[in-house]
């Protein structure tokens, strides 16, 4: 595998020259961005914009054309890593741009978009369907959860929202969070929804030691415990990053790792209710997960119209079940 790699890189580097002369009149955003540093998860922009049309333009589809590097974008450019043999880490740098530049379109296949055999996890995102009905005519359903709490005035909206419309949802929050506000966590829990762990705080738990991550996650489910009297199931990987070591671990304290389905918009991104609304209706099918953040502004109102959306299409929300990444 090494060796493949390498010699993708050797036939890449013979080919760049030839195409760096063919765009250098036509050099954008992309072309300055990525001779700085690669682009990433989280990152938003022109030139994310224009990486993002290379990569539908090649056939790997990284969601709206947006200008933010989400879950999406991140797929779509390990998914095109794979296709071209180049190192499998979802940062779109000078080689991957200069594979999706100077490649002939290839179709892709739905395997390439599986998680890779490799010590290092990638955000999972599973493409959703179109906007339709349940089938049969049933009320179909799907996974609500959100990140974070917000100001207290807006938990009430928002639990009155959801007690309204007969939903129920999954808050996931972290230990500091919970210790902070038990007394919230408790209204949320006595109103029929589940609370899940995003470990003690929301920072990158990929390469780190083996104790200060099972620390994390400990201390996450013992702050919940306390403030609700169970120990959380779920854990969505901080960030949405994890690996095999993160798996394992959550997997020996009791937690089942869980993801979403729809794309969001990367903190700082600019992005309002509307937008944040759009983004989590867009992946609405049966069976979705789908997330918002409540600790952003107009996360509550982007919350209540996605409350509005699945009323309006028939479906039904419900809280994530262990073992459940999309439920589709």
């Amino acid at each position: 595998m090494r060796c493949s790699v390498w010699l993708a890189a050797l036939a890449l580097l013979i080919a760049l020259p030839a195409a760096a002369a063919n765009g250098a009149a036509s050099a954008g955003p992309l072309a300055e961005a990525v001779s700085v540093r690669a682009l990433r998860f989280g990152d938003a922009g022109p030139a994310v914009a224009e990486l993002q049309r290379l990569l539908a333009a090649n056939g790997f589809d990284p969601g709206p054309v947006d200008g933010i590097f989400g879950p999406l974008t991140e797929a779509a450019v390990l998914a095109a890593q794979r296709h071209y043999g180049l190192t499998v880490d979802g940062l779109a740098g000078r080689m991957t741009v200069g594979a999706l530049q100077s490649r002939p379109q290839a179709p892709v296949t739905a395997a390439a978009y599986d998680v890779p055999e490799r010590g290092e996890g990638a955000l999972v995102v599973y493409e959703a369907s179109p906007l339709a009905a349940p089938r049969g005519g049933d009320a179909g359903t799907v996974a609500l959860t959100f990140h974070h709490l917000p100001a207290a005035e807006e938990l009430s909206a928002l639990l009155d929202a959801l007690r309204a419309q007969g939903a129920r949802a999954t808050f996931f929050v972290t230990g500091d969070e919970a210790e902070r506000r038990p007394a919230d966590l408790g209204r949320i829990r006595a109103d029929g929804h589940e609370i899940g762990s995003l470990g003690y705080r929301e920072v990158d738990l990929r390469d780190r030691p083996a104790v200060a991550v099972r620390l994390q996650l400990r201390r996450a489910s013992q702050a919940i415990e306390r403030a609700v009297g169970e120990r959380p199931a779920l854990l969505r990987p901080p960030l949405g990053r994890f690996d095999r070591q993160l798996r394992r671990l959550a997997a020996e304290e009791g937690l089942d790792l869980v993801l979403w389905s729809n794309a969001v918009a990367a903190p700082g991104a600019g992005a309002g209710p509307v937008q944040l609304a759009d983004h989590a209706l867009r992946a609405l099918h049966p069976g979705a997960v789908l997330m918002l953040p409540l600790d952003v502004p107009g996360g509550v109102e982007a919350a209540k119209r996605v409350l509005a959306g699945i009323a309006a299409a028939g479906y039904r929300a419900v809280p994530q079940e262990p073992g459940v990444i999309d439920n589709s």
